[in-house]
């Protein structure tokens, strides 16, 4: 028998007062007359014993636990959420990405949610919420809503049990794996698991933006459709049920009342009852942890979302009699941390369209990621063809039968921007899935398996009959200008966010360049690859006017200077920066130098850092 609970009664926190509607929804004292149904239930045991057990409602967490107990393992899920659902439900995020050309990326238990839900670019929250539970109840997972207090029992490194505080009391729950399926990986840092945060890792103290969704009544589809579509495709895309794009730049140009928020192209989602849900709305100056500011940041953009409705009414198509019709239940918080696992998916994976024997699931998402500042409008860094990834990445280092499932897990900050999406991740949990079931049956942890090869050969074959698609092994080009003799330059200059090469992965190598263009790219190399923000201070404020073309001589001028900074002192010519692998053999440069020798030279100052020379 299936149970779906919720262990603290109605108007918990982010509830909304709205009612569970989940298939088994009792009161939790009225079933404990009858001692076999409590046990059923279990609510009055106070200690229960799994195969598998999940913590977290998000989409990644309810893949990896119906994954496991189709398996056949004996399922929990545990949340402190009231809905399940997560991102997609609690946070009304309903607008999907995902890669559906040449064909579907993710396919297995993601396309059979996405066809429960209509299999469009947009889905209708309820009915999410309504595919989910169906999922769980036909899996046979136990399911424990509004669970309080969720930390780890440990055995020196080893978790071996959870933790909760439900209606009736302090509940303890124990298995072999645990799935740590929560939005932030907050389960597993309780456990020991470490993990860098934002883009700490490629030297940047910076995260992407947060954004609360917003509930618009009144407009007419329609209209809008018809609005849309007069204006062409660079105005924005529409269908039936969703309409994104820059709508002509005019929802960029709103003014906000209150601080830190901003408003961005519209990415507009339709629901069953003609609302329509807008992921547009971005929040600045929120510390994700510090619960205080989340509800700061919550309480500003609920305020200016009204305002933005009244704005939007006056240029868009279709917004003529647009009211306000509320707000999601919770924030998107974007990004934190980035597991340390026992591999990581690079965004040289990434845009190497490297797969592996291995590899558990598909991914082919843009490397988007969304602003980090108030003045900047995002970065592509360029798009794959498609990659693989393993189910190292969900492993933490140090810690035994845990694992990491959704955008927390091992990817690094650049290759999240494509491996965070909900669709890659619910791919690659189910796999976790079906990797903890086969543990638990074997009585083998989660780093035991992943180290053998026939086992992990075994997960993939069940993986395949699941109807999950695993991406050919073969040889494949790099994105982009691979064969231009600076792109390995570039691509240094990528893995720290210093270079971009969009949708179209062009990175534009021979375009002329202006000096001053160098000293910035010198002063972030500072920053990203030696951790210093003093040699690129002392460089701009040296080289601030040098608004000309790069030249030769300026060039040379400053990569010296550059170089000297960052330890390494040679004279002032072309010969003594070659011989000491601070220029590219073919130099002097053409007149003025291009991007691509930039990088190359930026490149050469980037590998004296302690850390690259080592490797």
């Amino acid at each position: 028998m299936v149970t779906a609970k919720d262990s603290r009664g109605a108007g918990g926190q982010g509830s909304r007062g709205e009612s569970q509607n989940l298939p088994f929804s009792l009161s939790p004292f009225l079933p404990c007359l009858f001692l076999s149904f409590c046990l059923i239930l279990g609510f009055t045991s106070a200690q229960d014993v799994y195969d598998v057990i999940v913590v977290g409602s998000e989409p990644e967490a309810i893949s990896a636990a119906v994954a496991a107990s189709e398996s056949g393992a004996k399922v929990v899920l545990i949340t402190e959420d009231r809905k399940l659902g997560g991102l997609f439900v609690m946070g009304q995020m309903n607008s999907l990405d995902l890669r559906t050309q040449p064909f579907n990326y993710q396919q297995g238990l993601f396309l059979r949610w996405w066809e429960m839900v209509g299999k469009g670019h947009s889905f209708d929250v309820q009915q999410a919420k309504g595919a989910f539970e169906e999922l769980l109840v036909a899996a046979g997972v136990e399911v424990h809503l509004g669970s309080s207090n969720i930390t780890p029992i440990m055995e020196e490194n080893k978790v071996v049990g959870v933790r909760a505080d439900e209606t009736l009391g302090q509940n303890t729950f124990y298995a072999k794996h645990i799935i740590d399926g929560t939005a932030d990986m907050d389960f597993a840092t309780d456990a020991g698991a470490t993990s860098t945060f934002g883009f700490s890792g490629v030297g940047l103290n910076a995260r992407m933006v947060d954004t609360l969704v917003f509930r618009i009544d009144g407009v007419d589809w329609t209209t809008l459709q018809r609005g849309v579509r007069s204006k062409g495709k660079d105005y924005a895309v529409v269908d039936t049920r969703v309409a994104w794009g820059h709508f002509g730049g005019y929802p960029a140009k709103y003014d906000a009342v209150e601080e830190g928020i901003r408003l961005r192209g519209l990415n507009l989602g339709q629901q069953n009852d003609g609302t329509v849900l807008v992921n547009a709305l971005l929040i600045y100056g929120i510390t994700p942890y510090d619960p205080d500011s989340i509800a700061d940041g919550f309480a500003r953009a609920e305020r200016e979302a009204p305002r933005i409705i009244e704005y939007l009414k006056q240029e868009l198509p279709g917004f003529e009699n647009a009211t306000y019709g509320g707000v999601a239940d919770k924030l998107y918080i974007r990004e934190t941390r980035h597991l340390e696992a026992e591999c990581t998916l690079t965004v040289d994976d990434v845009l190497d369209n490297r797969v592996t024997e291995f590899a558990v699931a598909a991914g082919g998402y843009p490397l988007d990621v969304q602003t980090l500042t108030p003045y900047d409008d995002g970065y592509v860094y360029g798009t794959p063809e498609i990659y693989g990834v393993e189910l190292c990445v969900n492993v933490p280092l140090g810690i035994d039968n845990l694992w990491v499932v959704g955008k927390s897990a091992g990817y690094d900050a650049i290759a999240a921007s494509s491996a965070r999406v909900v669709p890659f991740g619910m791919a690659l949990a189910e796999a976790v899935g079906v990797a903890a079931a086969y543990g638990s049956q074997r009585d083998e942890s989660p780093r035991v398996l992943i180290s053998d090869e026939e086992t992990l050969q075994d997960i993939r074959a069940a993986l395949k009959e699941r109807g999950a698609y695993l991406p050919e092994v073969e040889d494949r080009d790099p994105v982009g200008p691979f064969d231009h003799p600076y792109y390995r330059d570039y691509r240094l200059m990528l893995s720290r966010g210093l270079a971009v090469g969009g949708y179209n992965n062009e990175p534009r190598l021979d375009e002329e360049m202006k000096a001053i263009s160098y000293v910035y790219l010198l002063s972030n190399v500072a920053q990203r690859f030696f951790n210093n923000g003093d040699i690129g201070k002392e460089l701009v404020a040296t080289y601030q006017n040098s608004g000309s073309p790069l030249s030769g001589a300026l060039a040379l001028m400053i990569t010296q200077d550059a170089a000297c900074r960052a330890g390494v002192c040679v004279d002032k010519t072309w010969e003594a920066l070659i011989e000491n692998g601070l220029a590219p053999e073919s130099f002097p440069p053409t007149e003025p130098l291009t991007r691509g020798e930039m990088y190359a030279l930026a490149a050469r100052i980037a590998k004296l850092s302690p850390v690259l020379t080592q490797r």
